[in-house]
């Protein structure tokens, strides 16, 4: 089994909660892709997270939980089933949206989204 490196939390607090954790490598399965991460934002629902804020919808899930709802990044992993009309393909330089929902975020090396969620990025927009 493989792990990745992630910014995660065990409790929940003020932004010093967040700590580096480890997570199975995610891959990308139906209708998914696979996302090397560069840069992610800090959305309002991070924060939430973080500060308890949602604990109760995460009763069901076993932490390190990991934020991070926008990234940026290349594609590097397509997975089976996508809509014909899915044009990026892996080494494309892309954004999502992440369902950050336990140890998914986008605070990671890496992220899976659904296609729907990922599109190419901007001509000339830039990230680290």
């Amino acid at each position: 089994m493989f792990f990745v490196l992630a910014i995660g939390l065990t409790s929940y607090g003020p932004p010093d909660v967040l700590r580096p954790v480890e997570v199975d490598e995610p891959h990308a399965g139906p209708g998914q892709v696979r996302i090397r991460v560069q840069a992610a934002g800090v959305n309002p629902a991070d924060v939430m997270l973080r500060d308890g804020s949602l604990a109760d919808g995460y009763t069901d899930v076993e932490p390190p939980f990991v934020p991070g709802m926008d990234v940026a990044g290349t594609l590097d992993e397509v997975g089976p089933g996508l809509p014909d009309d899915f044009e990026l393909q892996a080494g494309d330089d892309v954004v999502a949206v992440v369902d950050n929902h336990g140890r998914h975020g986008g605070y990671s090396s890496h992220a899976v989204v659904p296609a729907a969620s990922v599109t190419a990025k901007l001509s000339g927009a830039g990230y680290p």
